[in-house]
């Protein structure tokens, strides 16, 4: 498959390179012209004008011919079809140098060098052995002209007033610059190669690697789709999990809350005790139904999630009413820091309030007597910016990248004695991220913790990847 996408790569590349040359010839044509038109009137040279009209007139036909080939050709041609094209367009760019050029004083003219500029466009284009069968022509050319000049088979246009008519016959000079045009273009042609070899290589493991990519690209493509039918899947597994338990699971609390109470006689006191400590395992097993269903909820598609535009700081005063008894009996200072107008934001009053209380909560149970926590909000732009600070136990550093996880719980946390689900910080973070936010932290141990949340003002968005 690899082996197919380059060998189109580099068809596609030699047709527009082709194009480019046939583009190229035109500018040729037309620096030629003006060379004929110019030479004599501004440097006094004498042209033989009618031949290189001649000439000129050729290669405006076979550009023309190869225009139209090049454009009729349908693009399914094969490759030493479109190199063979390529081949036969630089010979007879070569053939008509050599032609403008015995017309032109032969290598009297100063412009033999241009062979250079041929073969360096056909190192680009063709390959190289082709290139250096190029250098071949190319030299051949200039050196049969050369002697057939010099041995009267051709006739000799001598460009008068710029050097001596019989140099041509010269050995010394013919050898020196056939020696000097043979070895620039040989030097040529090696470099040209040499770096277009390179980029070649360079653009052939591009081409790999791209394949490679899309390669990968689907395979990826195809896993995240996996794994999101697989957290959908979960989700609502959870959901349903949660739903079916905590029916039965209230009823059964009513049920031990009516015995607890005398309801249906006296209970030994070791009977109440036992029945206090079921009450409080219930409870847990509620609070944790409870979460899932919020989790779950979060995180199913956004069409479900209610959009409205909601006062930020309405919800906060709410949460501070709740709380503020339980701060309290806890002897923990409450603070909360409100702008003096509204704080709106498009989302889920809900799933915002249950944001906050679970910050709050978190913050108020691993704080100690004699404590603070402090609840601020601030409208800055597009963004509202929730901060809620505690002087609490902390999280230990060790264990800092983990506290998003569901159900996981730090280790000073654990031997608080304080319940807890585990999964009150990943319902934070769920509910922040289809809000367009982001939650940070800063925390440490014995001292306490702040966390930081970012939410979208304008409107919710899809959950984060899973």
């Amino acid at each position: 498959m690899a082996s197919a996408v380059h060998t189109n790569v580099d068809l596609d590349e030699l047709r527009d390179r082709i194009s480019w040359l046939a583009r190229l010839r035109w500018l040729a044509i037309l620096g030629v012209l003006v060379a004929i038109w110019v030479a004599p009137r501004m440097f006094g040279v004498e042209l033989h004008r009618f031949p290189l009209y001649v000439v000129v007139a050729a290669l405006v036909g076979y550009n023309l011919a190869f225009w139209a080939v090049g454009r009729w050709v349908p693009r399914a041609t094969s490759g030493p079809s479109v190199s063979y094209f390529a081949n036969l367009q630089i010979a007879l760019d070569l053939v008509a140098l050599t032609a403008l050029l015995h017309f032109s004083g032969g290598i009297e003219n100063p412009l033999v060098c241009y062979y250079v500029f041929h073969i360096v466009i056909a190192s680009i284009l063709l390959s190289r052995t082709a290139a250096y069968l190029q250098v071949t022509l190319a030299i051949g050319l200039l050196v049969a002209m050369a002697l057939l000049e010099a041995g009267g088979v051709l006739p000799h246009y001598h460009l008068a007033g710029f050097l001596d008519e019989h140099v041509f016959r010269n050995p010394v000079y013919m050898f020196g610059t056939l020696f000097a045009i043979g070895t620039m273009l040989c030097f040529a042609a090696f470099m040209a190669t040499t770096i277009t070899s390179r980029l070649r290589r360079r653009e052939a493991e591009i081409v790999r690697l791209s394949d490679a990519l899309r390669e990968h690209t689907e395979d990826l493509t195809q896993a995240y789709e996996a794994l999101r039918q697989l957290e959908g899947a979960r989700s609502d597994y959870l959901h349903r999990v949660a739903h079916h338990i905590r029916s039965p699971l209230a009823t059964l609390e009513r049920m031990l809350a009516v015995v607890s109470e005398g309801r249906t006689g006296r209970l030994p006191e070791r009977a109440e005790e036992m029945l206090d400590r079921a009450r409080v395992r219930v409870r847990e097993v509620l609070d944790l139904a409870r979460d899932l269903l919020i989790l779950s909820r979060t995180r199913e598609a956004l069409p479900m999630v209610d959009r409205s535009t909601v006062d930020f700081a309405s919800i906060a005063r709410d949460v501070e009413s709740d709380f503020r008894p339980q701060a309290g009996s806890a002897s923990v200072s409450l603070a909360v820091s409100l702008p003096e107008g509204p704080v709106e934001i498009v989302g889920d009053e809900d799933a915002l309030r249950e944001l906050l209380e679970n910050l709050v909560s978190n913050a108020l149970k691993y704080t100690l007597a004699g404590g603070e926590v402090r609840v601020s909000v601030e409208a800055r732009g597009d963004t509202l910016a929730l901060c809620v600070s505690d002087t609490g136990i902390g999280i230990p550093t060790a264990e800092q990248d983990q506290i998003f996880e569901e159900f996981y719980r730090a280790t000073n946390a654990r031997e608080s004695g304080k319940d807890g689900t585990g999964l009150g910080l990943s319902i934070v973070k769920a509910i922040a991220e289809i809000h367009g936010g982001e939650v940070s932290f800063e925390s440490q141990e014995d001292t306490g913790t702040s966390f930081r949340v970012l939410l979208h003002r304008r409107g919710l968005r899809a959950p984060a990847t899973p």
